[in-house]
C-alpha cells in the first residue's frame, strides 16, 4: 500500500498514526485502533510500539521527529531498569533477553519511519542509546539442535523406505508416507521455517505452502518470510522428487490447494460441512478428493507430533533421552552444512536472513572451531 502524510501536523507525524500507517504496510484491512490485526508480527509490533508510544508520551514526545537518540537512550535505560527489578524479584521486570526484545522492535518501528522518508536515520541504531541496554543474553550456537548430516540421512532413508513399502503394497493407502517423505526431505533440504510451508493457526496469513507457490522444474518455492513479504528459495532437487511423487498421488484439482494436507477427519469435516455437504459414510479424505473440497494443510504442531513418532521409530543417531529431531533444528541443520560447506554468505542466501551478523552469531560456534585448528597448527611447531 502506499503510505501518505494524512495525519502530519506543521510539527510533525504524530507517533499515533505513523503506527497506524506502519501496520497497514503489513495487513491492509487495518484501520485503526480497534481493528482485529492479522499476523503474529504485525500484532506484536502494534503492542510493543504502542507501549513504547505510551511511555513517549509522558517524556513529552509524541511525534516521530520528536524521537531522538536521547530519547532512545533514556527509553534502554528504562528497559535496564525492568530487567535490575527482575533481578531482584523474579516475580517483577522482564529479562535481558525480553528488554533487546521490545527495544528491536522499537527500532524496526523507526526503520519503517526511515524507508517512508519520516525520519533521515534511526535514533535507536545508534551506539550511545544502545549502550544503555542489558547486557545482551548470551548463548552458545553450538548447543542449539540441528540435524547433523548423519541424522538427516537417517531420517531422509526412513521416510523414503517407507514410502516405497506403501506405494508397492496394494493393501496399504500410500498417502500418509508419500505426504511424510515429501514434509521432511522440504524440511531437511531447503532451510524454510516452519511456519512457512506449514499452517500455523495463530495466524491466517500462514495457511500452508499451496501448490501454485511451487515451481519443480525450476526448483523454487515461494513463501510467506519472517518479515511478511513473499519471498523466493532454493528447492534442492533432493526435495524435488518426493513432492512430485506427492503431487502426482494426490492430484490436486486447483493449483492452491496445499501442499501438505492434513487428513485430520474433524478438520475434514469442517471443510465438508462448510462445503454445505452432509457428512458422508464414507473416508472423508476420499469425499473431499471426489468432490474437490480443500482440505486443511498440516500445521506446524502437526509436524513437530509427526517428527516426534519419526525420531521415536527411526534409527536416528545421537538422540538423547526424550530427544526429537526438532522443526526449527532441520533449518539450523541446513545452514550448518552450507556454512561449513559453502560459507557464511552460503548459508545467509539460503536461511534468508536479512542481516549477516544473524548468520554469523547462529554458527559462530563453526568459526571458534576452525580458529582453533588453525591455532593448534602453528603453535604444533613450537
Amino acid at each position: 500500500m502506499e503510505s501518505s502524510n494524512s495525519g502530519a501536523t506543521p510539527q510533525g507525524k504524530p507517533l499515533e498514526t505513523a503506527l497506524t500507517e506502519c501496520i497497514q504496510s503489513y495487513d491492509q484491512s487495518y484501520t485503526g485502533p480497534g481493528d482485529e490485526i492479522d499476523g503474529n508480527y504485525p500484532k506484536n509490533l502494534h503492542r510493543v510500539v504502542s507501549n513504547w508510544i505510551e511511555w513517549c508520551r509522558k517524556q513529552e514526545t509524541t511525534t516521530l521527529e520528536d524521537v531522538s537518540t536521547r530519547t532512545m537512550q533514556r527509553y534502554a535505560s528504562r528497559l535496564q531498569q525492568r530487567v535490575r527489578a527482575q533481578q531482584a524479584d523474579s516475580s517483577n521486570g522482564i529479562s535481558a533477553a525480553s528488554a533487546w526484545t521490545y527495544y528491536n522492535v522499537v527500532s524496526a518501528f523507526l526503520s519503517w519511519a526511515v524507508r517512508w522518508e519520516y525520519l533521515t536515520e534511526n535514533p535507536a541504531e545508534k551506539e550511545r542509546a544502545k549502550k544503555e541496554l542489558p547486557a545482551r543474553p548470551s548463548s552458545n550456537s553450538g548447543d542449539q539442535q540441528f540435524w547433523s548430516a548423519n541424522q538427516r540421512q537417517a531420517i531422509v532413508r526412513y521416510v523414503g523406505e517407507q514410502a516405497r513399502n506403501a506405494i508397492d503394497d496394494p493393501e496399504t493407502d500410500p498417502f500418509d508416507a508419500v505426504r511424510n517423505r515429501a514434509v521432511v526431505t522440504t524440511l531437511a533440504y531447503t532451510g524454510v521455517r516452519g511456519s512457512e510451508v506449514l499452517a500455523d493457526y495463530r495466524d491466517d496469513r500462514r495457511n500452508g505452502l499451496r501448490w501454485d507457490s511451487v515451481d519443480l522444474e525450476q526448483g523454487v518455492i515461494t513463501v510467506l518470510g519472517k518479515n511478511q513479504q513473499r519471498e523466493q528459495t532454493a528447492l534442492p532437487d533432493q526435495a524435488v522428487a518426493p513432492l512430485e511423487r506427492l503431487r502426482t498421488l494426490v492430484d490436486p484439482p486447483a493449483e492452491r490447494w496445499p501442499v501438505f494436507p492434513s487428513r485430520h477427519p474433524p478438520s475434514l469435516y469442517e471443510r465438508i460441512d462448510a462445503a454445505g455437504y452432509e457428512n458422508p459414510d464414507a473416508d472423508p479424505w476420499q469425499f473431499v478428493l471426489e468432490k474437490g473440497i480443500e482440505p486443511p494443510s498440516m500445521s506446524t504442531s502437526g509436524a513437530r507430533t509427526l517428527l516426534k513418532r519419526l525420531s521415536d521409530e527411526a534409527p536416528i543417531p545421537d538422540l538423547e533421552g526424550d530427544g526429537y529431531l526438532t522443526l526449527h533444528g532441520a533449518r539450523r541443520g541446513v545452514g550448518e552444512t552450507l556454512y561449513r560447506e559453502r560459507g557464511a554468505a552460503a548459508a545467509q542466501r539460503t536461511l534468508r536472513h536479512a542481516d549477516p551478523q544473524t548468520t554469523s552469531e547462529m554458527y559462530s560456534h563453526i568459526e571458534a572451531s576452525e580458529l582453533a585448528a588453525d591455532n593448534t597448527a602453528v603453535f604444533d611447531t613450537e
